[in-house]
């Protein structure tokens, strides 16, 4: 899958969002190799960035749809906060 190749930086972003630095250039980052291993293993939560017109021409399988511009709404901030495994947020 083309998206797989283009995919060249991989956030990975440990539960809870309030730990997070908000620097996202200080977040951790993964090598490809890892993210397919926790993709297979399904020891990851992946969100597509991109805006919705992007997901729908395609996007990692199993990832969901959270555009940088509504990932602050508190509803979003929840469901980010809830998570109990790794999350993977990608954009491109």
């Amino acid at each position: 899958m083309r998206l797989w190749r283009v995919l060249a930086a991989v956030m990975l972003l440990a539960a809870p969002v309030a730990a997070q630095e908000p620097d996202p250039t200080t977040a951790p980052r993964i090598p490809m190799a890892e993210f397919k291993g926790l993709v297979d293993t399904h020891k990851v939560l992946i969100f597509d960035v991109r805006d919705a017109q992007s997901y729908a021409a395609g996007h990692i399988p199993g990832a969901l749809s959270l555009p940088l511009a509504v990932i602050l709404e508190p509803a979003n901030v929840a469901t980010l906060k809830a998570a109990t495994t790794p999350i993977v947020l990608y954009c491109a």
